[in-house]
């Protein structure tokens, strides 16, 4: 921006356009109708400028409501190539009266701004938005009653038409995409996005190869900032995998340190599986001879017993009544935990007749019975131990006799309470 100011001193260069003198250009209002607004633009600067639009620099912007453009020009000849090649590439190049297009007064009227170097004068009219005349002079060659005097007459307004005088640097800035331009202290003017390409008076095939390295600049900026966001990302993973490895280690000592605690747990739990597998899986020998001894005659001695496949208890036996040895089969066939009887070598020596029994049992049945049995002597023995409790407890509350007879009792006889053997019950 230093650079193209030195060369063009007369010329304001601040922020996002450089705005060029307005009394270089020639300025028309170009009334529109339907699409196709800068075909309209071109064929009415054709009709207007006496040179052909290739030796042309020409710019519009478009009111707001699509109704009407503002056109200008200038010959190539009115900048030196100095001052051409030290136009930015990257911002507009556009006349600086367009700062004051925003400041249209309430009816038909003449703005004159009075800057460092240049007199420019707006007139509008009652209808359009933007001025349908514009004059420019220096300073040393107007004064703000004449030029806009002149400027009302070009407008074709009244000769009492009120003219506004203001002063004020001219500003330029980007909003979102839209380029901004005001007054210092007046009122802004937008040319938006879209319309920048027209507003901007250089050839079409510069602002295209500048579309076209804006393009390629979104896109390695993009680029960067996926490079960026992967090598945020690296980042973040290395941080995370030596925080993890970091814990790993942490677990691995601890670990390490309870090595011990572990093995005695394990040996633990191999104790209690081997018990609980006994538990469920080992032979109940006493528990199938239990059944068979509960049916057994008087008569009937065992004499050797053996366990087999843990489902199968063979009795030897004798007795001195041959008729027992049916009558005990019969018995024992009717538990539910046995599935069979069978007997084999039944015969008779001196006053015995001896045999064989192969009893067959049903385990789950077995299994679950003696569980059954074991569950209700815990339930008896928690009732035994609670009434022991229970008589304790009043025995400890009841208040204290002297011994001796009461008078209640004297003279009568204690009754004997009977004695019962096991014989006697059965």
């Amino acid at each position: 921006m230093s650079t193209l100011s030195n060369l063009i001193p007369s010329q304001t260069s601040l922020g996002a356009a450089a705005l060029l003198p307005g009394n270089r250009f020639f300025v028309r209002a170009v009334a529109l109708e339907g699409e196709g607004v800068t075909g309209q633009v071109a064929l009415a600067l054709e009709a207007l400028s006496p040179f052909p639009t290739e030796q042309m620099l020409v710019g519009h912007v478009v009111s707001e409501d699509g109704k009407q453009a503002l056109a200008y020009a200038a010959h190539r000849r009115r900048f030196t190539p100095e001052e051409s090649f030290a136009w930015p590439d990257d911002c507009q190049v556009i006349p600086e009266f367009l700062a004051l297009c925003g400041e249209r007064p309430a009816g038909a009227g003449v703005l004159v701004h009075r800057g460092a170097e240049r007199l420019s004068a707006l007139a509008w009219d009652a209808t359009n938005p933007l001025p349908v005349a514009i004059c420019v002079a220096d300073i040393a060659d107007a004064d703000e009653a004449s030029l806009g005097t002149e400027a009302a007459a070009r407008a074709g307004l009244a000769a009492d038409t009120p003219i506004t005088t203001v002063t004020g640097a001219l500003h330029s800035k980007l909003n979102e995409g839209d380029l901004v331009l005001e007054r210092e202290g007046g009122k802004p003017f937008t040319v938006t996005k879209n319309g920048l390409d027209e507003a901007d008076i250089r050839d079409v095939d510069f602002l295209e190869a500048r579309r076209k390295k804006e393009r390629l600049n979104l896109v390695l900026w993009n680029l960067t900032r996926a490079a960026a966001a992967v090598l945020i990302l690296s980042l973040v993973m290395e941080v995370a995998a030596a925080g993890i490895q970091w814990r790993a280690g942490q677990l691995k000592a601890l670990n390490e340190s309870r090595q011990d605690d572990v093995l005695e747990i394990e040996a633990d739990q191999a104790t209690a599986s081997r018990i609980a597998e006994v538990r469920t899986k080992s032979p109940l020998a006493l528990e199938m001879l239990a059944i068979a001894n509960e049916q057994r005659p008087a008569t009937v001695e065992f004499t050797r017993i053996n366990c087999k496949l843990n489902n199968a208890l063979e009795i030897e036996a004798r007795t001195t009544i041959p008729s027992d040895i049916s009558a005990f089969e019969r018995a024992l066939k009717e538990f539910p935990e046995i599935s069979g009887v069978a007997s084999k070598d039944v015969r008779a020596r001196d006053n015995y007749t001896t045999f064989t029994f192969t009893i067959s049992f049903k385990v789950d049945t077995l299994r679950k019975s003696v569980a059954t049995a074991e569950a209700l002597k815990a339930e008896e023995a928690a009732k035994a131990e609670e009434a022991a409790k229970a008589a304790e407890a009043a025995k400890t509350a009841a208040p204290t006799t002297p011994p001796g007879p009461t008078p209640a009792t004297i003279g009568q006889t204690t009754p004997i309470a009977p004695v019962t053997t096991p014989a006697a019950a059965k």
